[in-house]
């Protein structure tokens, strides 16, 4: 005669299965998750700079096709008569500092200006350093191969 386990449960073989199974969804998953948060923050960033390309034309329909000297000046408590602006955006991949302030470039001819994400900050997403950009002339570029100014020095 054969006796019967009255006990129920898992054997190790089968939590191990389980175990396994359930890292390889994780491992499959979890990049597309950080990819899709970095593809977010690239969105938002390039919003961002296009109101900041917004707040320039109006700036500069306010005062004779002038833009502004930088990007301060845009906000509430600059010298703008009113406010463009009620705070420089942030990148949000950038965390606390505003990358924008310093990568505010207005050239000696005042109908040009650019301003861009400054650093590495996208690189998850798969942007270059100082990606996207957003000129007075050509709007927003994406990367270095939309960019008509790319390999040109400054000067």
């Amino acid at each position: 005669m054969h006796r019967f386990s009255s006990r129920k449960g898992f054997t190790l073989i089968e939590l191990m299965i389980v175990i396994a199974i359930i890292a390889i969804l994780a491992a499959i998953l979890v990049p597309n998750f950080i990819r899709a948060r970095a593809q977010g923050q690239v969105t938002s960033c390039k919003s961002n700079l296009k109101n900041i390309g917004t707040a320039c034309e109006m700036y500069a329909t306010d005062n004779g096709g002038r833009y502004p000297m930088n990007l301060d000046i845009l906000k509430q408590n600059g010298t703008a008569d009113q406010p463009y602006l009620k705070a420089i955006p942030k990148c949000p991949s950038e965390g606390t500092s505003t990358p924008y302030t310093k990568s505010y470039e207005r050239s000696s001819n005042p109908d040009v200006y650019t301003v861009y994400c400054s650093g590495s900050n996208h690189k998850a997403a798969g942007c270059e350093p100082n990606y996207p950009k957003f000129t007075a002339t050509q709007g927003l570029i994406e990367n270095q191969l939309a960019d008509p100014d790319r390999g040109k020095t400054k000067g």
